[in-house]
């Protein structure tokens, strides 16, 4: 159970938790094949073949194994192997990673979002604690947080319990204050759950009142590691388990 009396601060994850990600990532190659193919077609003919453009994943990720929680690191030499690869134009980096970056902040939050996170933000201070390359003021969420961190920014990726002490730094406020909430058990839950915070795991999917109580989320999650303070479908959720009367 959530104790309310400890939390003086939240800190959320971005992906799968404020909007969908797989969406926004199609929308995002989408873009930068469109780019490809009308600048550097070869380069685009070559990611269209899907265990080519595996292939090339792989090999950043093996050779930049120390830039591994870097997305936009990644996301620039893949590219460059694709158009080295291709015979492409490797002057071209910058420009096909700005057309995948601006369709990657592009997003549609989740329908409870916005109401949400503007009661949250009237009772605590808001952190954001991403992985990815998301940014706030891009996808107009800035005006709810007081902060935000991430994994290029760090240097390190969740659930290194470094990047969570530096949402701690950014906020003013002690580790065992915050409330962390987001969707994935090992990288949010159990990451935060190490740091002495607080967590709040959000599973968008159907369950009944049965299946939300303490018994059984203690059935539903997915580790041998002790289960979250709080399950929840969506923010709205969230609120009212601190303290919003329910709609």
């Amino acid at each position: 159970m959530l104790d309310l009396s400890r939390i003086r601060a939240i800190s959320l994850d971005l992906d799968d938790t404020l909007w969908p990600v797989l969406p926004t990532l199609k929308a995002a190659e989408a873009a930068q094949h469109a780019f490809l193919l009308a600048h550097a077609p070869a380069t685009a003919a070559l990611l269209q073949d899907a265990a080519e453009a595996q292939r090339i994943r792989q090999s950043v990720r093996d050779d930049f194994v120390h830039l591994s929680h870097d997305m936009t690191h990644f996301r620039q030499q893949f590219i460059r192997r694709a158009l080295q690869q291709s015979g492409g134009d490797e002057a071209l980096v910058e420009a096909v990673f700005a057309q995948f970056f601006a369709a990657r902040n592009r997003v549609t939050w989740f329908a409870e979002v916005e109401d949400a996170l503007a009661w949250l933000s009237s009772r605590y201070p808001l952190v954001a604690v991403s992985n990815g390359n998301a940014q706030l003021d891009l996808v107009g969420l800035s005006p709810w947080f007081v902060a935000s961190t991430s994994a290029r920014e760090v240097g390190v990726a969740k659930p290194d319990p470094r990047i969570f002490a530096a949402a701690s730094k950014r906020a003013g406020i002690d580790l065992p204050a915050f409330l962390h909430v987001g969707d994935d058990a090992e990288l949010d839950v159990q990451g935060a759950l190490a740091c002495g915070m607080q967590a709040a795991w959000v599973q968008r999917q159907e369950l009944d009142h049965h299946q939300r109580t303490e018994a059984g989320l203690a059935l539903r999650w997915p580790l041998s590691s002790p289960p979250p303070q709080a399950l929840v479908r969506n923010l709205t959720e969230l609120c009212e388990l601190l303290g919003r009367p329910a709609a």
